[in-house]
């Protein structure tokens, strides 16, 4: 339990392979929060695509600053770990991002399938009583000769 909120509070060992796992974790923590905060606001109000910019640069410092403040606080910091979590950092931070435009791609799949189908059964139902639409949209009748004149 102690680890957990040392890990909440950012108070993380000093060693590299402790860097390499609770920073990029971190930063997976808050690029979650930053996917649903951005797709409220998505949902709440047309950002895309004029703002486009913004959620690129808040996506980079989300991945960046843990990193930025940990070598703050650890002056020793080897040049090695440090881009090592700034790589993992990239990565961590990606994963939430990707999952959510996935399942909003999905999404807009769904309705877009639903909109279609919707006009489909509307379209087929005018056809229902009267199939004399349905035989013109055809082009050809019984008994007509086809374009070749044979």
């Amino acid at each position: 339990m102690a680890m957990l909120t040392d890990f909440i509070r950012g108070d993380s060992s000093s060693d590299p392979e402790s860097i390499a796992v609770h920073i990029p974790l971190r930063v997976m923590g808050l690029s979650a929060a930053y996917a649903a905060l951005l797709s409220g606001l998505e949902r709440r109000y047309p950002i895309k695509p004029d703002h486009t910019w913004a959620e690129v640069a808040g996506g980079v410092v989300i991945s960046l600053m843990p990193i930025a403040l940990e070598a703050r606080r650890n002056t020793k910091l080897d040049w090695r770990t440090y881009e090592t979590a700034i790589w993992l950092s990239f990565f961590a931070s990606g994963v939430p991002i990707i999952l959510w435009q996935l399942g909003e791609a999905m999404l807009r799949q769904l309705e877009l399938l639903r909109y279609t189908g919707s006009r489909e059964r509307r379209r087929i139902g005018c056809y229902a009583d009267n199939t004399a639409a349905l035989a013109l949209r055809g082009g050809g009748g019984a008994g007509e000769r086809d374009s070749s004149g044979e």
